[in-house]
Order: C-alpha cells, then structure tokens, then sequence
C-alpha cells in the first residue's frame, strides 16, 4: 500500500502545476500599447470635463431657478416687494364725462376721447407730463368694482387690480366694448370709442371704474407700470334717454308736482309722443328749448 500512495502522490505531482515557474514578461509592443491606451483616456476625459461641468451647471441653475420660482410664488410678501420698486405709472389724463349710460360712447369731462398717460410719480405727486418709454406698449381698458380700492388707498397691487377686474353677467355681452385694447406710444394712447352694454346695479357697489393697465401677455419686460383708475360712477341703462331727432332728452321728475317731464327740441312743428310706463303718468310737455 506504500507504494500505491508513493506512486499516486507522483502523478499528482506531474498535474500540479509548477508554482516556481516564472510568468513570462509583457513585451515591449504591449507596453507601449498600454501607455498608449492609458494617454488615449486621459485625453477623451480632458476633452469631455468642460463639456460635462457646462451641462451640470446649466442643470443646476435650471433646478434653482425653478425653486426660486416657486418659493417667490408661494410668498406674496416677496412677489409684491418685488413688484412695488417702480415709480411709473398709468393716468387717466382727465376725468369722465357724467353722466354715463348703456351704448354711449364714453369720454372725458371736455367730451373728448379718452387719453392715458405713462407718467413717473417720482417726479411730482400732481406731475402729467407722459415721459417716453423705449418701445411702445399695450394697454388693455378694464371695468374694476366701484368699492375698490378699500379704504381710499391710492396704492394697490397688481394682483388686487385683477382680482376686482369685472367681467359680464352670465348670457350677457362683455360689460365693455370697442377700442379697449390701444398701444402706448411717446407716453400716451388715445381710446377709441368705448361704452358700456350693462348698468352697475347689479353690483353691491352699484359703481364702476375704469382702469387700465398693461395687457398681460405681451412680453413687457421693463419695470412695473402700475394701473390707472378713474372715480367711481353711476352707468344707467340707455332706456333711461329719449333720443329724437339726433338730440338726447332725459326724463326727470318736475318741481311743478307732475310725475315726469319730458323736454322737448323740436322748433315750430307740432309734435306728439306717446310714452308707455307700464303706469299711469302725467306728462307735461314743454315746447321749444328748456330755459
């Protein structure tokens, strides 16, 4: 059995591979390869880092910006301190022509078209002088709740501004109609002819204003140009006129004790009008110009 052992132990011996033999060395060619190789990568990674720290970077002011974005929205204190650093201003250049009914034309106290100015408060509290912009902008005319702003504020936000903005009564036209978007242009804009289709009693207020302001979405990059605002007022329905022969005649109750008068211009010719109000009335007639 010793020899078994001796003789199975030497073909393990011959299997076994030699642990002493020496590894063969690399050649020079591989060598030079391998530098080769290593030098190759090091300059594809030179070639790649600007290019890599640009798209990181751009990336990370993409993600700041939005979270700045999205900080700044949910924090109206900062949106508004941001939005309050301008002294420039819309101006309605003269106040309205009262009073103001359904499908008239509206216009100011001189029964002019409307103007707007850009003006800078910075530079007088009672200043109208339009100052020059560098490029024109769009101004949109709106209809704003008479109660606004609370208080007798003369300063307001843009978006308290937009929130009072009125819009129409269900099924009814829009509340303002015609020229109602002008363009801004050496400081001012002249409005075209512009009137109301609903009266202001259906609001609390019983009031309107007019505003303008700059028209959203028009790519104004520039400084914040805060809204314009007249007095609040009265709009009765277009029913409340007689129109005849061009001329307008407004009903309104006689000193004399009649119900309702109504004045009449219509030279020499005899005239007749029959008045329906669903009541009986009396009627005085007066001819010839009202004294």
């Amino acid at each position: 059995m010793a020899a078994k052992r001796f003789s199975n132990d030497a073909e393990s011996d011959q299997d076994r591979p030699d642990d002493n033999r020496k590894r063969p060395r690399p050649s020079f060619a591989s060598v030079i390869g391998e530098v080769v190789l290593v030098n190759s990568m090091q300059n594809l990674f030179s070639s790649l880092e600007p290019l890599l720290r640009r798209v990181v970077s751009e990336e990370v002011d993409h993600v700041l910006r939005r979270f700045s974005l999205h900080s700044l929205a949910r924090q109206p204190s900062l949106r508004i301190q941001t939005l309050e650093q301008s002294s420039l201003q819309l101006v309605f250049a003269k106040s309205l022509s009262l009073p103001i009914f359904t499908a008239s034309k509206i216009s100011d106290e001189d029964n002019n078209p409307i103007q707007i100015l850009v003006v800078d408060k910075s530079s007088g509290a009672n200043q109208m002088v339009p100052i020059n912009l560098p490029n024109p902008i769009k101004v949109e005319i709106v209809v704003l709740d008479g109660d606004f702003p609370k208080g007798d504020r003369d300063n307001w936000t843009s978006e308290e501004f937009d929130n009072n903005v009125l819009r129409e009564r269900t099924g009814k036209r829009p509340l303002l109609t015609g020229d109602v978007n002008v363009t801004a242009r050496d400081g001012f804009a002249t409005v075209g002819e512009i009137e109301f289709t609903d009266n202001s009693s259906w609001i609390r207020s019983r009031k309107f204003r007019l505003g303008a302001r700059v028209t959203p979405g028009t790519g104004y990059q520039g400084a914040r140009i805060r809204e314009a605002m007249t007095d609040a007022f009265v709009v009765k329905d277009h029913r409340g006129e007689l129109i005849i022969g061009g001329k307008i005649f407004q009903f309104f109750q006689n000193h004399t004790g009649y119900t309702l008068s109504i004045l009449l211009v219509m030279g020499t010719q005899t005239n007749q009008i029959l008045v329906n109000l669903g009541k009986l009335c009396f009627i005085h007639l007066r001819h010839g110009p009202p004294s």
